[in-house]
């Protein structure tokens, strides 16, 4: 049902006339007539759709309460936003369950141009409020005015573009915040992809001599691993104070402004790839009495990274660092501590004057390492759990005893699925249907393993052919993984018919592909080069092809695109081993293999013969900080390597 709320909306029987909670529809004008101290208890119920605009005037010291009746009770979904405004308002208790926006935020401390100060939000949950597309951009929560606060709140399920908590100074009501971020838990967030990920960020790169003076303290955030800043600090003189970074693919950055202050955290990574500690850029920052544990970060995801700054930098770039105080630090068992972060041509400026002392470094790790429950004791809404009623789901799994299988539509794969051959067989899959599709679309939810199939773009007479063998859905919010072991794909006859099809707006987290046969091949065998605007998205994490031939291909053989210079992540990972390209990729300007921009890249034990003869056998467009491994590859009567370092 959808419910609307109008705040002018006076009503006849306001809340100080009623005995018990209210209606979610009679909140507003409950406010209205509220005094300091009062509650308001909002009926249990699940509300979609609802715009409510909130507005107080009481004090921080004796705030007006909104709370639901029950903790979690009152759930907002669907297209469902909360404005907080005016002075001394506490919201307590509500369940924000997949609301979506086209942008701006789920709840924000502002309406129109009216700012909430001394406001808070406190044991609340929002859980997976995603669009259905994933470069859709909003946030969940936005910080106006001053002395708010938002703590002891849930955030789990963010995957689509746009940081989790945002604190907002583009009004001159926004300086000297002193905003409270404190006690919340920030949950699992995947590798995105993309810059314009982060957990929480402060102000602006346009902001960054402005002081903030936001205090986010005990906080655990549980592997943020959007992007390279999980905590993204671009304002001055801000306290980042006894957080728990766990397992967190990324850093906390002080990313633009000075004289801020990270004290008595804890980054705990476990050896776990990208695992980070603190980036600094700027001057007069202290980083004292953290621990760094277990972090497999460098570079910019070191345990501790300075910056190399631009001479004349713009406010987007990077500043010197400066009179950086590095005090009573713990740093054991991580790969790498760093003073020259990002030295290029265009970042040339050493730190200066730096002060280290009492700092202990150790290779082992003989840290005690408390509970993960006594972690996350007091952190979060208690109420909170965001494993309710979504299980891990076993795979579904199809074996095809046929010979030969004649698809008329297309396998729409949206949960965990097995596709396997029946012991002792080898069954064809062919495509028959009456208008074009892919073979295998993967969707929202679905993995895929496919095992022993052989599959075959023949067309058949009066029936239209496949458009792709395996390719994702137009849009996906979820990451999905894809292992193919033992199969072969062949004959398919358009240039724009690839056998695996990543296409632009989708994300995969693992593609293994193992022992298998692409032959006769007029399109790209293998594709995840859909995201072109060079702004460094991509479009799949980690890529393996193992042991695996290429026969007689028009297009290209594995083409992988992360194009522009930024550095928010550390992706893709390419790996290609062992594997033969025989009479590939001849035609002019072609490429074998067509790698633009992986940040991590091996080929190695690699035979291309005949192969890359109109152009070239590897194409590689790499930064400097790029790591590109070739070795023990063989080339006959083949095209050259063409690369720009």
């Amino acid at each position: 049902m959808v419910r609307k709320i109008y705040t002018a909306l006076v009503l006849a029987c306001g809340l100080m006339a009623c005995s018990g909670p209210v209606s979610i529809e009679k909140a507003a004008a409950a406010l209205l007539k509220a005094a300091p101290d009062d509650t308001i208890v909002v009926k249990d119920g699940a509300y979609a759709d609802v715009k409510l605009d909130w507005k107080a005037y009481a004090t921080a010291d004796k705030p007006i309460v909104v709370r639901a009746e029950t903790p979690g009770g009152v759930c907002l979904s669907g297209k469902s936003e909360l404005k907080i405004s005016g002075e001394g308002l506490t919201v307590s208790g509500f369940l924000f369950r997949g609301c979506v926006r086209d942008k701006g935020s789920v709840v924000e401390f502002r309406s129109g141009d009216d700012l909430a100060q001394g406001c808070r939000l406190t044991d609340c949950a929002f859980d997976r409020c995603v669009p259905a597309k994933r470069d859709i951009s909003y946030c969940y929560v936005n910080l106006y005015g001053r002395a708010n606060r938002v703590d002891h709140c849930s955030f789990y399920g963010k995957q689509n573009l746009g940081v989790t908590l945002v604190v907002m100074l583009n009004y001159p009501d926004c300086d000297d915040n002193r905003h409270m971020i404190d006690h919340n838990w920030f949950g699992p967030r995947p590798v995105y992809g993309s810059n314009g990920a982060e957990t929480i960020r402060v102000g602006t790169s346009h902001q960054c001599m402005q002081n903030s003076r936001s205090i986010i303290a005990d906080n655990l955030f549980e592997r943020c691993d959007g992007e390279v800043e999980v905590v993204s600090i671009k304002s001055s003189e801000n306290v980042i104070a006894r957080n728990f970074f766990y397992e967190c693919q990324g850093v906390l950055a002080l990313r633009h402004g000075d004289r801020n202050v990270a004290e008595d955290n804890v980054f705990l990574g476990h050896g776990v790839r990208n695992t980070g500690g603190v980036r600094v850029v700027g001057e007069d920052q202290v980083i004292r009495g953290n621990k760094f544990i277990g972090l497999a970060g460098s570079r910019f995801f070191s345990a501790l990274a300075f910056m190399y700054g631009v001479p004349n930098s713009l406010p987007n770039r990077y500043m010197q660092v400066k009179r950086t105080v590095v005090e009573n630090n713990d740093f054991q068992g991580c790969a790498s501590i760093e003073f020259n972060t990002g030295e290029d041509a265009e970042r040339t400026l050493p730190p200066i004057e730096t002060v280290w002392e009492n700092n202990r470094v150790s290779n082992s790790v003989s840290y005690a390492e408390p509970s993960f429950q006594s972690l996350s004791a007091g952190k979060g809404a208690s109420w909170f759990d965001p494993s309710s009623g979504s299980g891990s789901k076993s795979a579904r799994i199809i074996e095809i005893s046929d010979s030969l299988l004649v698809l008329d539509k297309s396998i729409v794969i949206t949960e965990p699925t097995v596709i396997a051959a029946a012991p002792g067989t080898r069954p064809t899959v062919m495509y028959a249907g009456s208008k074009r599709d892919d073979m295998i679309r993967i969707c929202d939810g679905g993995s895929l393993t496919l095992k022993g199939i052989h599959f075959s773009g023949v067309p058949t007479p009066g029936k239209s052919m496949a458009n792709n063998i395996i390719a994702t859905a137009e849009s996906m919010i979820d990451p999905y993984s894809l292992s193919i072991e033992d199969c072969e794909f062949s004959d398919c006859g358009e240039g724009a018919f690839f056998v695996i099809r990543g296409r632009k707006g989708t994300f995969a987290d693992r593609v293994e592909i193992r022992r298998s046969v692409f032959r006769d091949l007029s399109g790209d065998a293998v594709f995840f080069a859909a995201e072109t605007d060079d702004r460094g998205r991509y479009s799949g994490d980690d890529l393996l092809i193992e042991d695996c031939r290429f026969e007689h291909i028009l297009g290209t053989c594995v083409n992988v695109y992360r194009g522009g210079s930024d550095e928010s992540t550390a992706g893709p990972y390419v790996y290609i081993r062992n594997c033969r390209f025989d009479d590939a990729s001849n035609k002019v300007r072609g490429s074998v293999l067509r790698l633009i921009g992986p940040q991590v890249l091996e080929i190695s034990g690699c035979k291309f013969s005949g192969s890359g003869r109109g152009g070239c056998t590897i194409r590689l467009d790499e930064a400097p900080w790029e790591k590109i491994s070739l070795k023990n590859n063989t080339f006959t009567g083949s095209g050259p390597v063409r690369r720009n370092l």
